[in-house]
C-alpha cells in the first residue's frame, strides 16, 4: 500500500493497488514516511475502508485531520470490544462513522449537552447483544478519555452496531422499526389504561413478535392468507374481543403513519400476543 497521508506515527491514510483508500493502524505505520512511501501489510494491525465516507475529498481529509488521535484509538478499542460482545466481525465502514460520532458525542458531553431520551421501551429487549456492546463502548470512552457519555448514547451506539452487521440494511430502517414499536406499545398501554411490565417474559415475547412482524411490513412481505380459516379468526375475535380491538387500532395507526395494510392473519397473531401480555 502507498501512503497518502500520515496523521501520526501509528495512524495513516493509504491506497491499495485497486485505488481503494484505507485508514490503517499499526505501530510506526506513519513514522518518518513521506507521501508515496510503501506501507507494508506486516506493519498494519487493523485497517478500515475510508473512500466511501466522503463525497468530497477535502472535507473528508479535514474531518480526519481535526480529529484527536485519542478518538481513533478509542474507536478502535470500542469496535474490538463490540465484536467480542456480539460475536461477529463488524463492517469495516463502521470505523470512521463511529469515530466521527464519538468525536462529537465527547464534545457534547464536555459541554453538558444531551439529546432527550425518547424511547419509552427498552432497546436492549430487541437487540440485547448490540445494546450490551453499546454499554461496554461507553465504558471504553470513560476508561480511555475520562468522559462520561449520557444515557442517550446507549441508543445511538446500539443503532451503529446493528447497522454495522448489515442487518435491516440501513440504519434508517432500524430506526423506523423502533419508532413503530414505540407507537404500538403506546396504543396497548392507552387501550388498557395501564403501564406494561417491561421485565415480563410476555413483554419480551411481544417485542420479538413485533420485530419480525415489522420487518415483514418494511419488506412488503405478507403471511399466507390461507394459513388461518375464517371460522378460527371469528372465534378468536369473539373470545379475545378487547385484545382484537386493540390489534385493530394498532393496524389503523400503522396504516395512518406508514400506509401499511395489516392482514387479518397478522391481527390474529398480534391479538394473541396482546392477550397473553395483558393476562
Amino acid at each position: 500500500m502507498n501512503l497518502i497521508k500520515s496523521f501520526n506515527n501509528n495512524i495513516a491514510l493509504v491506497e491499495d493497488a485497486s485505488g481503494t483508500e484505507w485508514i490503517v493502524l499499526g505501530n510506526g505505520v506513519g513514522f518518518g514516511k513521506e507521501k508515496g512511501s510503501i506501507v507494508h501489510d506486516a506493519d498494519i494491525k487493523k485497517k478500515f475502508v475510508a473512500a466511501s465516507h466522503s463525497n468530497s475529498r477535502q472535507p473528508f481529509l479535514a474531518m480526519i485531520e481535526n480529529m484527536p488521535v485519542a478518538i481513533f484509538e478509542t474507536t478502535e478499542q470500542m469496535i474490538r470490544t463490540a465484536e467480542a460482545v456480539i460475536g461477529v466481525q463488524l463492517n469495516q465502514q463502521l470505523f470512521l462513522a463511529l469515530a466521527d460520532h464519538i468525536h462529537h458525542a465527547v464534545k457534547r458531553a464536555n459541554e453538558e449537552l444531551d439529546y432527550p431520551h425518547t424511547n419509552r421501551w427498552e432497546l436492549q429487549k430487541l437487540y440485547p447483544k448490540e445494546h450490551q456492546a453499546a454499554v461496554e463502548a461507553i465504558r471504553v470512552v470513560y476508561d480511555t478519555l475520562d468522559v462520561i457519555l449520557p444515557k442517550s448514547e446507549e441508543t445511538f451506539l446500539t443503532y451503529h452496531f446493528v447497522n454495522a452487521q448489515g442487518r435491516q440494511a440501513q440504519l434508517s430502517e432500524t430506526m423506523k422499526m423502533t419508532e413503530a414499536i414505540n407507537r404500538i406499545i403506546s396504543v396497548i398501554e392507552y387501550h388498557y389504561d395501564m403501564e406494561l411490565n417491561e421485565q415480563s417474559i410476555n413483554y419480551l415475547r411481544l417485542l420479538t413478535h413485533l420485530r419480525y412482524f415489522l420487518l415483514r411490513q418494511l419488506h412488503g412481505e405478507k403471511l399466507d392468507q390461507n394459513e388461518m380459516d375464517d371460522d378460527l379468526i371469528e372465534m378468536i375475535q369473539g373470545k379475545y374481543a378487547k385484545a382484537f380491538d386493540c390489534a385493530d387500532k394498532i393496524a389503523r395507526v400503522l396504516h395512518k403513519h406508514y400506509s401499511w395494510e395489516i392482514t387479518q392473519n397478522e391481527k390474529v397473531y398480534l391479538t394473541l400476543h396482546i392477550w397473553r401480555l395483558i393476562t
